[in-house]
């Protein structure tokens, strides 16, 4: 395991005019990170230290969590912009991993031009064939909760119907110690249904990126996961797949040595310079 180096804090301010926090450690290439649904920044601690050295590592908070402000209203553009904004400050040549909905905008900040040198998406989830379908009013009632000062009741409705949670996992995780962390920014769930839900598969768009891109998958994830990740990634021109075994959707958690172990080789790999980015390194 890597040893800890020095944290140095990172404000940045997005095009709306709301501030995103982030920090950084090591030296060397950037490699960024963009969590998914109910998680902040320190959620990475698990994982960074497997890291090899060499690299400078990045993390942010998501709009609405720990340090970062919020708008009145949320547009998921408006968190394309904040992962841009906060990415682009990075020197080059720089990398990015993103987790499930964090992996969505990703993708959407590729498909408007973000320039890296190497991409890993973990499990971005495509809605289109998750059974069962997410609701459109499920963000809604999601910010129903939240407005009455149901906290609790919201995060449940989220683990329930979000991420298809059985009863008696809700209460494991309603007895550990993240769940109280959670209600403070819950309403943030509401926003990852919104990305998720309304994200837009474009073949054509997806086919533009032309990065050295590798997709994860966790063998122990459920098969519309799986038929979602396979599907994405066939249509990301030279990507690759990857099984992370054992795993399911949160190895940053559960295993953290083996997500590590698939970045650190995935980053050392030697790859040919693509077009966007030929004067990269």
């Amino acid at each position: 395991m890597a040893e800890a180096s020095p944290v140095r804090r990172i404000a940045v301010r997005a095009p709306d005019g709301i501030q995103i926090v982030g920090a950084a450690s090591g030296e060397g290439p950037g490699l960024a990170f963009v969590y998914g649904a109910m998680m902040e920044q320190a959620g990475w601690e698990r994982l960074l230290p497997y890291l090899q050295p060499g690299r400078t590592l990045y993390t942010y908070d998501r709009r609405g969590r720990g340090e970062s402000t919020d708008g009145p209203t949320y547009a998921v553009e408006r968190e394309v912009d904040d992962l841009m904004a906060f990415v682009e400050t990075m020197p080059q040549p720089r990398d990015l991993f993103a987790h499930s909905s964090g992996a969505l905008l990703a993708l959407y900040a590729m498909e408007r031009g973000l320039r890296v040198r190497r991409l890993l998406l973990y499990e971005p989830p495509m809605a289109a064939v998750r059974l069962p379908l997410l609701g459109l009013e499920l963000p809604d009632r999601i910010d129903a909760l939240v407005a009455q000062g149901d906290r609790d009741g919201a995060l449940e409705l989220f683990f329930r119907e979000g991420m298809e949670q059985l009863a008696m996992d809700i209460q494991r995780l309603r007895d550990g110690p993240r769940w109280l962390d959670q209600t403070r920014y819950v309403q943030t769930g509401s926003y990852d249904v919104r990305i998720t839900r309304t994200y837009e598969v474009r073949p054509e768009r997806l086919a533009q990126i032309d990065v050295p891109t590798l997709f994860l998958l966790g063998t122990r994830s459920p098969s519309w996961m799986q038929e979602g990740v396979r599907r994405f990634a066939a249509m990301v021109p030279g990507s690759r797949l990857e099984m992370l075994d054992g795993q399911g959707h949160n190895a940053q958690f559960q295993g953290p040595d083996v997500l590590a172990a698939a970045i650190n080789a995935f980053l050392q790999e030697r790859r040919p310079r693509n077009r966007r980015n030929a004067s990269s390194p």
